[in-house]
């Protein structure tokens, strides 16, 4: 629980509350819609409620930029790049609430991250309220007094080993971004992802895309005993801007099977792959995805009218929340390893991997997410009616950790570390990095009165902290 919830009007507020947090020695934590799963805006400090930051407007309509306050919703700018004829490509699945604050703390994604990229190549610009209380509107070019020599100083830490060890994955939301800054010396680079420990941001520029001349959306169903990494490398080879992977589980919590249409697809094969092209000149075209389809002896199900591929992204967009709603009497789905990524190439030895850590701890799970990226959103549905649940949540998030790291990845895509990662950033990173982390941190709040506990735990944190058996509200 935390100790207050602030409710800032405008930027001038924020201000105001920083500078009276700073001279009571209390800490805040800026939140969005509260839509993030690892714990990074909530705890024990004054909350700082951000969604009354909510105006949307066009800023350049020319160039296509967007301007958004933190609190406008991803549905909200989606709306106005439309307006314009052009979308926002790292839109993640809950657009409807998820704010552009939060999209740019975790360096968000969605599922045509995989062609378009995540959140950071997105930002033109950020207003941002440091931690001594100043404004600034940072874009790729500008510079902060407070980042002078930081990068510097980071390299001369790092020695010549540099980012060796750094996670060589499709995308990541963990730990601050040292390969991104450290390249540009931008301290945009380091704010986006950076989840309200270096500055509370109450304004975004957003870049948006022109909208293709085509889309064309397809399920391809893997067969049994198919590797699912070399479809998933024939698919990137198409261009896809979406590869999504939908385990076996997720196909009959979610009501694929029961589904009259699908039911071929989905009544024998253990997983689907979502995969979306787009035409540049036209209509996209699918016929690649239906010659793979036809290496593997399957048939692909093609979206040949709008109605019928939005169907299909509604069901990918809802996946979390019907999860949540589905899962059986006494069994509740918690989220505490569902976000990992690892090297592509490596999905198929992480997936069985996972079940056979899973299957130890007795633990059923959904399965699903961004199998380009090779990022995974698992859902383990936890029996709370045995006493050890807690034990066996332990074990499986310890375990998960020592997987990713063997593997090469990272355990944050695009939600970001919050208080539930925040302290494997050693066993993943190596401890020169994570000091590296603690180190930004230092620099730029150096009286930590933004966010204590993420990105950089606290003394003795655990991750598990503050865990409950409640199901979460929707």
């Amino acid at each position: 629980m935390p100790l207050a919830v602030a409710f800032p009007q405008g930027t001038d507020d924020v201000v105001a509350l920083v500078l009276w947090a700073r001279a009571e020695g209390l800490t805040l934590i800026p939140r969005g819609a509260g839509t993030g799963m690892p714990g990074g805006n909530v705890g024990p400090g004054v909350v700082v409620d951000l969604t009354a930051l909510a105006h949307v407007s066009v800023a350049d309509r020319d160039a296509g930029v967007v301007e958004a306050g933190a609190g406008a919703t991803g549905d909200a700018l989606a709306m106005a790049a439309a307006a314009l004829g052009r979308f926002v490509p790292p839109l993640p699945s809950s657009s409807r609430r998820c704010t552009a604050g939060g999209m740019v703390a975790n360096n968000a994604a969605g599922a045509r991250s995989f062609g378009h990229g995540a959140v950071h190549r997105w930002v033109e610009a950020l207003e941002v309220v440091l931690p001594d209380g100043s404004v600034h509107v940072v874009g790729s070019a500008d510079t902060l007094p407070a980042y002078d020599g930081l990068a510097e100083a980071l390299e001369a830490r790092l020695g010549p080993a540099g980012l060796q060890g750094w996670p060589r994955v499709g995308k990541n939301a963990s730990g601050y971004a040292l390969d991104r800054f450290l390249a540009s010396r931008s301290p945009l680079d380091l704010l986006v992802g950076s989840e309200g420990t270096l500055g509370v941001v109450t304004r975004v520029w957003f870049r948006t895309a022109a909208e293709p001349a085509g889309r064309g959306l397809a399920l391809l169903p893997l067969p049994v005993g198919a590797p699912i990494d070399p479809a998933v490398a024939q698919v990137a080879a198409m261009g896809a801007v979406t590869c999504e992977f939908f385990g076996d589980r997720f196909l009959e919590v979610a009501g694929l099977r029961a589904d009259r249409e699908l039911a071929s697809l989905v009544s024998s094969h253990p997983a689907l792959l979502l995969v979306e092209l787009e035409g540049a000149g036209g209509p996209a075209d699918l016929s690649p995805v239906q010659a793979l389809a036809s290496s593997l002896g399957v048939t692909a199900w093609v979206g040949h009218t709008p109605e019928e591929r939005d169907r299909i992204w509604a069901v990918r967009h809802a996946a979390s929340p019907v999860v949540a709603a589905k899962a059986s009497q006494g069994l509740v789905s918690m989220q505490f390893i569902e976000d990992s990524v690892v090297p592509q190439g490596r999905l198929g030895a992480y997936v069985e991997c996972l079940g056979r850590i899973l299957e130890s701890a007795e633990t059923d799970a959904v399965i699903f997410g961004h199998a380009g990226d090779a990022n995974v959103h698992v859902n383990p549905l936890v029996d709370i009616r045995r006493g050890d649940w807690r034990d066996r949540v332990e074990r499986i998030l310890d375990e998960t950790v020592a997987l990713v790291a063997a593997l090469g990845g990272t355990l944050s895509g695009e939600h970001g570390d919050g208080r539930l990662r925040a302290p494997f950033h050693p066993r993943v990173f190596g401890g020169d990095l994570a000091a590296a982390f603690a180190a930004v941190k230092a620099s730029l709040d150096p009286t930590g009165v933004l966010n204590p506990g993420v990105v950089v735990p606290l003394p003795g944190q655990d991750p598990l902290a503050g865990l409950t058996s409640l199901r979460r509200a929707e």
